[in-house]
């Protein structure tokens, strides 16, 4: 508890005084409008990282008191792609982000706010720690009836000794920069088995990580498609 205490005040400490400090300044003096739009950038930028915090603990509450329902339905999975990729346009700036969905991929059936979840905190994972500039790497597949998303980029990839633990709470491995609770993977993880999915993490072999996820979904058939609509 004093742990989870510790870790938590810490985290939430530092986007607050981002949000105090820049409000401050705003409100106590006049700026250059360059100076003014600094701050602005700085508040919401903290604003986002404050929500991703708050996000991420009522998700790990919602997986935790068995309250989470996985409301199924027909998707298109360009778009749970392309709206976690708007979402996460900045973040991704640095990177070159590229996406590969089959031409005959089809309708897939998923929870899509749960999906577009684990997506985000997968790319947002990649953006934390591979190298500015590198590849990030989003695709997509449906094979013997399973919808396969895969998520790799080219970052420093997880200690062997530690693959294991990668999808535990509150997770993080010793020397490197903090940026959450360690909760992220862990919701990855339940949201995927919420499907009755499975991810697995695995170290490229040219340097990386990639995060393999598999759904079960059979393939649609358009009689179904009308059925279920009706």
């Amino acid at each position: 508890y004093k742990t989870l205490f510790s870790s938590i005040s810490h985290e939430f400490r530092i986007p607050v005084a981002t949000i105090m400090g820049a409000s401050e300044t705003l409100l106590n003096s006049s700026h250059p409008i360059n100076i003014q739009s600094a701050l602005f950038s700085e508040i919401f930028s903290a604003s986002l990282r404050l929500n991703r915090l708050i996000e991420n603990l009522l998700n790990m509450s919602r997986l935790e008191s068995g309250m989470l329902s996985v409301r199924l339905d027909w998707c298109d999975i360009n778009d749970v792609f392309n709206k976690v990729a708007e979402d996460l346009k900045d973040d991704l700036k640095p990177f070159k982000l590229s996406v590969f969905i089959p031409e005959n991929m089809p309708l897939v059936k998923i929870d899509f706010g749960l999906i577009e979840q684990v997506l985000y905190n997968l790319l947002f994972n990649s953006t934390q720690y591979a190298p500015v500039a590198s590849e990030i790497n989003l695709t997509s597949a449906h094979e013997n009836n399973e919808l396969i998303m895969v998520v790799a980029d080219k970052g420093p990839g997880f200690p062997e000794s530690e693959l294991k633990n990668v999808f535990s709470k509150f997770f993080r491995i010793n020397g490197r920069k903090t940026g959450g609770l360690g909760l992220g993977l862990s919701i990855v993880k339940g949201f995927v088995e919420a499907h009755n999915g499975k991810i697995t993490v695995e170290n490229n072999k040219d340097g990386g990580s990639k995060f393999t996820i598999k759904i079960p979904s059979e393939n649609p058939e358009i009689n179904n498609l009308f059925l279920e609509n009706e």
